[in-house]
């Protein structure tokens, strides 16, 4: 049950809701095939099952799990499983627009929250019952909510909450109409993000370091326990192999030789197995966690400058009907301010959307690398694209490897190659997905292994070598460059 439940938590954590649920369910079914009704962790089971039916907005499923997690969690005064559930089930009828059911639900988990007395759900939830009433247009009630919640993030240190608090609080402001209160909300919202960022991505690369030593740890721990556990095993059977010695002599000898031998050998091989398992493991979580933060900054630019920049746009505009001009050169220069601000908006949202692009996700690969090639000035640099057998999506990530990496091979064609012309191809076929990236630039010699220390040939390799794949450069100086890569069907 416990590894069902372990394993659950984990493809929740990584976004693999379907995954998570079955996994959840096989842990639950155990809980009910032997009556177990006395531990805690049932009531986390049912919570999980109901966020990842909420996170695939099957929202019926998540109600009924959070009701039996609520019930769960009461029968064995779980007031922390008590409270989640509430939340959860507040935030399904808050998806469905169900607003009074939802507030009644997190008012509900409050008090709950309050005699556990940990703030930092307590300051969670405040917020996102500010953000509620700033839907339900009780705006003032929002506020109020809001400025508590802030108190008691500021008087436990809980600066990484603040983020969430001031959006609530500028959402309500904006409801009710109070725009200057709303712009100076979402100016304090943008200078908290930005010293957050500067702050956490230290920790966040030095908290990753730190996980991966841990875990590289217990897997030597528990190699060298199995390693133990084999001596061990292999001293009471040199002792049996002794005994039938005495009785067959020669013969007994070499069988125990030849066992020993297929022992070394099946050692020797789970090692290599392991280390080899261990790596990919490592790329994996590398590159995951690199796109992860890639939506997150992507997000995080769409959803917090973004919003600052519109609501200045949508200040500057009421503004304007105010100001008396006394002459037209006064109203030109502010319309340019206008278009300054408009012109900062889209560049947001053009930085924000080549991080993370929606052509990848809704259409494809084709339409993505396609969306991104028709940015690209035609006159400094013409591109030809041409695909054949990509009607079906393929695998999500294949998809994004494989748009990176071809991202990256464009960018290093227009910072370094001085070309005018390239030739993209993309096929696919029952051997796997081949892809070639052609320029007409001045080249380099890629038989000089110098010229592949830099990062991003370095990260080129890496990611087409995740998934199993092979790229090869073909380059001589003054003949333009080729680069080929290969995925084959069984991992395409």
């Amino acid at each position: 049950m416990r590894a069902q439940a372990n394993i659950g938590w984990v493809m929740m954590e990584t976004n693999q809701f379907e995954k998570a649920i079955q996994s959840i369910k096989g842990a639950l079914e155990t809980i009910r095939k032997y009556n177990i009704t006395t531990i805690k962790s049932g009531g986390v089971l049912y919570n999980n099952m109901a966020s990842c039916f909420g996170s695939l907005n099957q929202l019926d499923s998540a109600k009924k799990y959070a009701q039996l997690g609520i019930e769960f969690a009461r029968k064995n005064e779980d007031v922390a499983g008590e409270a989640n559930g509430l939340f959860i089930l507040g935030t399904a009828f808050e998806k469905q627009g169900k607003y009074a059911e939802a507030l009644e639900n997190f008012q509900k988990a409050q008090p709950i929250r309050e005699k556990a007395g940990d703030p930092f759900f307590i300051v969670s939830d405040l917020a996102e019952i500010s953000s509620l009433y700033a839907r339900m247009g009780k705006t003032d009630e929002g506020i109020a909510t809001s400025v508590k919640a802030l108190k008691i993030a500021k008087e436990n240190n809980l600066e990484a909450k603040l983020p969430m608090i001031y959006s609530a609080l500028a959402s309500n402001y904006e409801t009710k109409g109070d725009f200057k209160n709303a712009l100076k909300t979402y100016k304090i919202l943008n200078e908290l993000k930005d010293s957050i960022y500067n702050d956490a991505n230290p920790k966040a690369l030095a908290e990753m370091q730190t996980r991966y030593e841990t875990e590289k740890k217990e897997q030597q721990i528990l190699l060298q326990k199995s390693e133990l556990e084999l001596q061990q095993s292999e001293l009471v059977r040199k002792n049996i192999t002794l005994a039938a010695i005495i009785i067959l002599a020669l013969l007994g000898v070499l069988l125990l030789w030849s066992w020993f031998r297929r022992q070394q050998l099946k050692i020797r091989a789970a090692r290599q197995a392991e280390n080899i398992r261990q790596q990919e493991l490592a790329t994996k979580a590398v590159l995951e966690a690199e796109e992860r933060e890639r939506q997150r900054i992507a997000k995080d630019l769409h959803d917090g400058v973004g919003q600052i920049m519109s609501a200045a746009k949508m200040n500057l505009s009421a503004f304007e009907n105010e100001i008396l001009f006394t002459n037209p050169e006064q109203k030109l220069k502010f319309e340019k301010i206008i278009d300054l601000v408009d012109e900062s908006c889209k560049e947001v949202r053009s930085v924000s959307h080549n991080m993370m692009p929606n052509a990848l996700l809704k259409t494809g690969l084709t339409a993505a690398i396609r969306e991104f090639i028709d940015k690209i000035d035609y006159s400094v640099l013409k591109v030809e694209l041409s695909s054949e057998g990509l009607n079906e999506r393929l695998d999500s990530n294949t998809e994004t490897v494989l748009y990176r990496v071809i991202q990256e091979c464009v960018n290093n064609v227009i910072k370094h190659s001085g070309a005018n012309h390239l030739d993209i191809s993309l096929i696919k076929d029952n051997e796997g997905i081949s892809a070639t990236i052609e320029d007409n630039g001045k080249g380099f010699d890629s038989k000089d292994n110098s010229k592949f220390e830099g990062i991003g040939l370095k990260n080129i390799r890496t990611r087409v070598e995740y998934l199993k794949g092979s790229v090869e450069f073909d380059s001589k100086p003054g003949k333009g460059t080729l680069v080929a890569i290969h995925i084959p069907a069984m991992t395409a």
